[in-house]
């Protein structure tokens, strides 16, 4: 048996991966971009992953439809028919007997593609708001797997849909690991509180500014701050020259390595998409929630808003989201930890379980069918 996992949401579908790897006989092929952003030749986490993983991989390259004009968007464009036609020969390649979704611009000509070819298809959506790639995938999809219980309202055909949660990575649940020397030694000295500032994989310039802005304050207490791939406006430079003794920088982290500093942290500073407001219930993290202002539908609005009204999340809307004010959040969540904490902690429970087997379930009982 052979599955095509493809997708721009790398938490959920590599988490797929590692389920599917536990059966014999199953095949896996991953698609995905070569570079993690558009215009820049950074390596891309999903190539990154799956070679260290020993994944079978195949690059595409697509356009998308931006929400605002830039010297990209007319190239970007014109990649559309290119992904088509190279989702086309990755699919006659391969032969799939089944392609998994999980969303983004580059799932869609593989998800056209495969409908066109009678290749069975199925997706599953992260967001609280799905974006414009699952409201597309979803019509040619024989089932979609939600994350959120509120995502039903925005699909008219319920019998394809089913809640199951979101899929985690092995090592969320693993209670020892194997991370790297520098940051295992970070971890384990001083007693000051340890907050996680991260933009996810490919990073958010407009996090980092903040904090190279503000560096004097986060260092009054310990601080890992995840960079992010995407080099926006010399990031990686500005980072690697801090020398304060209370403060790890680093580009990316390993799923472990993640897992790590997402449970050892006090508090978190971070964007809000999907996977990350979902890993932020799993560990019942207090956290400040700065949402990407123009994500699709107001998408991370919505999944910040999430965090808000179960009271562990502080939503600072980035047009908002001035030093002081920020800096003042950090306070507050410190201030009245334990409220915070227990409403995190309450929250998580009410959390759909299991998502990873459930969807390894369905594949391998739809494939023998």
């Amino acid at each position: 048996m052979k599955v095509l996992i493809i997708g721009g949401h790398l938490s959920p579908a590599f988490s797929l991966v590692e389920e599917l790897e536990k059966e014999k006989n199953i095949k896996i092929v991953f698609v995905g971009r070569k570079y993690s952003t558009e215009g820049q030749r950074t390596i891309s986490a999903e190539v990154k992953i799956a070679k260290d993983k020993n994944i079978h991989f195949r690059n595409i390259t697509t356009g998308r439809l931006q929400r605002k004009f830039t010297r990209h968007t007319i190239p970007s464009l014109l990649k559309i028919p290119v992904g088509l036609i190279q989702s086309f020969i990755v699919l006659i390649q391969e032969k799939p007997d089944i392609i998994v979704s999980f969303g983004s611009y580059v799932s869609t000509p593989v998800v056209l593609i495969g409908a066109l070819l009678g290749i069975d298809i199925i997706s599953h959506e992260q967001a609280s708001v799905p974006g414009l790639a699952t409201r597309i995938n979803y019509l040619f999809s024989k089932k979609l797997f939600l994350t959120w219980e509120q995502s039903r309202k925005y699909f008219k055909n319920q019998a394809k849909l089913e809640v199951i949660g979101n899929l985690v990575r092995g090592p969320f649940y693993k209670k020892s690991y194997r991370i790297k020397k520098q940051l295992t030694e970070f971890l384990k000295k001083g007693r000051e509180d340890l907050i996680f500032i991260t933009g996810g994989n490919q990073g958010s310039h407009f996090l980092n500014n903040l904090i190279f802005r503000n560096i004097n304050f986060f260092t009054e207490h310990r601080v890992v701050h995840q960079i992010g791939l995407a080099n926006y406006g010399n990031d990686h430079f500005i980072a690697k020259n801090i020398k304060e003794a209370n403060y790890f920088q680093v580009q990316y982290l390993q799923a472990a390595d993640y897992a790590v500093c997402l449970n050892e942290s006090k508090l978190v500073v971070t964007r809000s998409g999907a996977n990350t407001v979902w890993e932020l219930i799993l560990a019942k993290k207090p956290s400040i929630l700065i949402p990407l202002a123009i994500s699709g539908y107001g998408e991370q609005q919505e999944n910040a808003k999430i965090c808000e009204e179960a009271g562990f999340g502080i939503v600072i809307p980035q047009a908002e989201a001035t030093d002081n004010k920020v800096k003042s959040s950090v306070e507050t969540i410190l201030k009245n930890y334990n409220e915070f904490a227990r409403n995190a902690e309450e929250f998580e429970k009410t959390l759909p379980k299991d998502a990873n087997k459930k969807l390894k379930d369905y594949i391998l009982r739809y494939t023998n069918s």
